[in-house]
């Protein structure tokens, strides 16, 4: 077994300081020099600046305070980090469950190319909000004070264009939006990418899969609960879809066979975090390796996440929103050397 590790911020205070805070976490990050090697150094500030100025404008005070602490310009920055203008993504795994109840998913993809890094962060002049870093400012996931949770699930290049990552947008929602509605009517707006869907729900009870390529945005709903993989369902969409949807039609088979409805955020969670379920993988050297698992209840309001193998971190997140910090500075899982292909 080999360790896996995520460094825990938390910071309050202005974008600018969340900024410069979290920049001083990532200092030795390996990460950094992926990023510096993958951004495109085409990318024109000025777009990133009239986007982020039109849907999330503190956002470059944090980048500001990011490029303070790394030593660089915001220009750099900018380009570096805020998902605008990305290469192209490697396929990535990623399964989740919302209802009106609960929100729970794993994200599925290779710890070389993570951020190690779960955030909390109570800036003032947005949301604040808790979840696992993706290019510093971004989020695989997340959950915000107000008790909206999301998530990413990649489904394909096609029709790939200039636009925002899909960790930005997510970023951008947990900042600025209450509820599902909200997120829907956000991501009509933003010029996406690439193909994604994204799992949403409220603390309203309201959730949905938003279905996402750069030229449409499609919504599927329902009162029971629904399951979010790596394909579209929607009719008018399955031309994006990749044509090898083996492992993400069965992960959605298993779900639907499974009463994920009568279960309890506890059983839901270890449905998805135990090392012999359907949902969880270790092909890590093929991209696709289950990094961490994330689990809150719009009832309880308590989150609980853990890395693989690892202890899970439960919380009610007003106790953190309220000002009271957490006792540890990381998390820590461990994950298998060699890896398991599936027959």
């Amino acid at each position: 077994m080999e360790e896996i590790q995520a460094d825990i911020i938390q910071a309050r205070g202005s974008a600018y300081t969340i900024g410069k805070q979290t920049a001083a976490v990532y200092t030795g990050n390996p990460i950094l020099q992926q990023f510096s090697q993958l951004s495109s150094a085409l990318t024109e500030y000025e777009e990133i600046k009239a986007l982020f100025t039109s849907y999330a404008p503190h956002l470059l005070d944090e980048i500001q305070g990011l490029a303070d602490g790394l030593g660089i310009t915001q220009h750099e920055a900018a380009v570096l980090y805020s998902g605008y203008n990305m290469p192209r993504p490697e396929a990535l795994g990623c399964s989740a469950y919302v209802d009106q109840h609960h929100y729970v998913r794993n994200y599925d993809f290779s710890p070389s190319l993570y951020d190690h890094c779960l955030s909390f962060i109570a800036p003032t002049e947005a949301y604040g909000s808790i979840g696992y870093n993706l290019q510093l400012i971004g989020r695989h996931d997340g959950v915000n004070e107000r008790g909206l949770a999301i998530g990413l699930h990649f489904v394909s290049n096609f029709g790939y264009r200039k636009g925002l990552s899909a960790w930005t947008v997510i970023r951008i929602a947990l900042d600025m939006c209450e509820t599902t509605q909200q997120v829907i009517d956000l991501f009509r707006q933003l010029p996406h990418a690439a193909c994604y869907n994204f799992s949403v729900g409220d603390a309203k009870g309201a959730h949905a899969v938003i279905e996402v390529t750069p030229e449409k945005t499609s919504v599927r709903s329902s009162e029971a609960g629904l399951n979010c993989v790596n394909h579209f369902k929607q009719d008018e969409l399955e031309a994006y879809n990749r044509q090898d949807m083996t492992s993400s039609a069965k992960r959605d088979n298993f779900l639907l066979s499974t009463n994920t409805a009568s279960m309890t955020q506890k059983e839901l969670f270890a449905l998805f975090s135990d090392s012999a379920s359907p949902l969880f993988f270790e092909d890590y050297d093929q991209l696709f390796g289950t990094l961490h698992t994330f689990a809150y209840s719009f009832k309880t309001k308590r989150l609980m996440t853990a890395l693989p193998r690892g202890n899970k971190l439960e919380l009610d997140i007003e106790d953190w929103f309220s000002g009271r910090d957490l006792g540890i500075n990381a998390m820590y899982g461990k994950i298998k050397k060699e890896p398991i292909h599936e027959g």
